[in-house]
């Protein structure tokens, strides 16, 4: 199995996504989504071509859905590079540019 690595952006993508479901659902909610989230990762480490390509973000940039939300990574070797994790109605393309 790759190793996994989570960027500082993504980490902050899913600190936002805690927050906004603690304040509007509880802790209890919170926790579980973030759990889901992170069992994704687990599952794209396994199988990290499940994803689809989009190459247009950037070169070997691929997503994969949790829930509502959308997965961005990218292999390189054995590293499984986790990018950005974004709610799928969000314009995917304007939170990369604020990179």
């Amino acid at each position: 199995m790759m190793r996994l690595r989570v960027s500082r952006r993504a980490l902050h993508d899913l600190d936002e996504i805690f927050d906004y479901w603690a304040r509007r659902a509880g802790l209890p909610v919170a926790d579980r989504l973030i759990e889901a989230v992170e069992d994704r990762f687990a599952l794209l480490c396994e199988m990290p071509r499940i994803g689809r390509k989009c190459g247009e973000l950037g070169p070997g940039i691929r997503c994969f859905p949790a829930g509502k939300y959308l997965i961005y990574y990218r292999k390189t070797g054995g590293l499984l590079n986790i990018l950005h994790v974004f709610h799928a109605a969000r314009d995917q393309a304007r939170g990369f540019l604020r990179e």
